[in-house]
């Protein structure tokens, strides 16, 4: 299969997870990293999936939200998100 180089910047915080991640696999991180973007695309396949993505994505930028200590007055709430 052909490669290409992707190039991103990541909070360092977020780059040395990523390098633990990969070391704990025994993967380099080109190849970890190719492996957690094509388990994310996957997930795209189905319904199941896309909602269990979809709500992954949420709680991680939930997560950041509330970290960079922003407000949730007048948010929705997941439930109100999904339809749950």
């Amino acid at each position: 299969m052909a490669t290409t180089q992707l190039n991103a910047r990541v909070p360092e915080e977020l780059a040395a997870a990523v390098r633990d991640s990969a070391s704990r696999a025994g993967m380099n991180i080109g190849d970890y990293v190719a492996s957690v973007l094509e388990a994310d695309q996957a997930a795209a396949s189905s319904p199941e999936l896309r909602e269990a993505r979809a709500q992954m994505h949420a709680a991680a930028a939930y997560k950041k939200w509330k970290a960079n200590g922003q407000s949730e007055d007048g948010a929705m709430s997941m439930g109100e998100v999904f339809g749950a």
